[in-house]
């Protein structure tokens, strides 16, 4: 089959996707998987082998994915359960007083949002949003926005979270760089971007609302501060996987290969290996020494793993998805049109994920078939793992941004807080879009020196 054929395919199956998602309501995981078996059979794939590529697609995506994303759940709901939350927004809250409370905020988004998927971390932290608004006083978006927006960005740009590890899995990105590197990209971004969201708050005021149930639930940690783990320790849990997986990094660059040591770190250094340690750890520490009985340790981790069926699911289509394209010759035919157009492969990765998030909502998807179109480009141009490694934070920052009225956690943000459309669409969306393009600017700095 001729390329422009096979780049027909393509293209009418990346929009064909888009509409069942968006038109048809249909879940990513039944488009993905229906649009894969359409790409497989149009291009000429024999019918008999159409489902063993499905197999091993999704296999060969969720083997070390899987693990990630249920580990670094499982950690998450400790940290949650724990109260690490509260702790973490006290500690920095008396540290840096009320006038830096938007700081304050941001920041413990930022830590917290780490092991913490975004949706879920938001909806955890709202109560001290509250607390805190309520305290100050003022304008609810100068505390709500720093917090949210921290969260996103970790959770487009770090692993252990579904999209960026998904992506770094189909591009073969080193997960311990992309973890470096995402954090260099998404800090300054967090830091940067908090000077622009006194523009969007001045005309954007939003009441302090006078009571919420959830403010009962700060009520009741505030009955057991005793209680609370200290900040060091929940730091410290959050640290510790990071650590060793940037140590397994760290130690295969810098050491021989017959050395003990990097064969030591290569085991504990993988990122399964350490949020498995990491989640032990956790479970003692901030659990049972705490006073958590076995059966409630296990009922929280069984908690964990329910909400991330779904992202597990998606993430393996994705997989199903980039396989057939793969087989098919699709991927190869795309890449030559894509590289064909000029354009810096950073650019090609941040636009395209741009586009992708901003017709179907989701960050995860984007990143998935946005790696997905691009790894026969990445792979043939031979780049360095630091540069495999930025453009898989290139098309993270890319899935950040336009995030709009197709985007769930849009909706989490305008209901819980009472924000009207058109008031999360000059706020949010805004500054969702400020926040990853300030990332992709440093992306694109780092890529200059690689």
């Amino acid at each position: 089959m001729s390329n422009e054929m096979l780049i027909l395919i393509g293209i009418v199956s990346v929009i064909a996707l888009l509409l069942i998602m968006i038109k048809g309501k249909v879940h990513p995981f039944v488009a993905l998987s229906l649009v894969s078996i359409a790409v497989a059979l149009s291009s000429g794939i024999p019918m008999g082998k159409v489902v063993p590529t499905l197999i091993s697609g999704m296999g060969g995506t969720l083997g070390s994915v899987a693990l990630i994303v249920g580990l670094g759940a499982m950690l998450g709901k400790i940290i949650e359960k724990s109260n690490g939350a509260d702790v973490l927004a006290g500690w920095l809250l008396d540290k840096f007083g009320e006038k830096r409370a938007p700081f304050a905020l941001a920041m413990t988004g930022f830590i917290f949002g780490i092991p913490v998927f975004v949706d879920v971390g938001f909806i955890v932290l709202i109560p001290i949003i509250f607390s805190v608004a309520r305290r100050i006083g003022g304008n609810m978006l100068v505390y709500a926005l720093p917090i949210g927006l921290s969260m996103l960005t970790v959770h487009v740009l770090m692993p252990p979270h579904p999209g960026v590890v998904a992506g770094a899995q189909v591009l073969n990105a080193d997960i311990g760089l992309v973890l470096g590197l995402g954090f260099i990209a998404a800090l300054p971004a967090v830091l940067i971007g908090q000077t622009f969201i006194p523009l969007f708050t001045k005309n954007n005021f939003v009441a302090i609302p006078a009571s919420s149930d959830l403010l009962e639930y700060q009520k009741q940690v505030s009955k057991n501060v005793d209680g609370l783990p200290k900040f060091a320790t929940v730091l410290a849990m959050i640290v510790f996987p990071l650590l060793l997986i940037m140590s397994g990094t760290v130690s295969a660059t810098v050491l021989p290969k017959e050395s003990i040591v990097r064969e030591f770190f290569s085991m504990v250094g993988a990122s399964p290996f350490a949020l498995l340690l990491a989640v032990c750890v956790s479970s003692y520490i901030l659990g049972i020494r705490r006073g958590w009985r076995k059966e409630q340790l296990e009922e929280i981790l069984n908690s964990a793993l329910a909400p991330i069926a779904g992202i597990i699911l998606i993430t393996g289509a994705g997989g199903m998805f980039g396989k057939v394209l793969n087989e098919s010759g699709v991927g190869n035919a795309l890449a030559d049109v894509l590289s064909s157009t000029g354009l810096p492969i950073l650019a090609l990765s941040f636009i395209l994920a741009a586009m992708l998030r901003a017709a179907q909502g989701s960050a995860t998807v984007a990143v998935i078939t946005t790696a997905t179109i691009l790894a026969p480009a990445v792979t043939s141009a031979g780049y360095s793992d630091i540069q495999t490694a930025l453009v898989t934070a290139a098309i993270g920052a890319g899935s950040m941004t336009l995030s709009h009225v197709n985007d769930s956690l849009f909706w989490v943000w305008t209901k819980f807080f009472g924000i009207t459309i058109t008031q999360g669409l000059r706020t949010w969306s805004i500054l969702s879009t400020i926040y990853g393009s300030l990332a992709f600017l440093i992306v694109t700095l780092m890529w200059m020196f690689a």
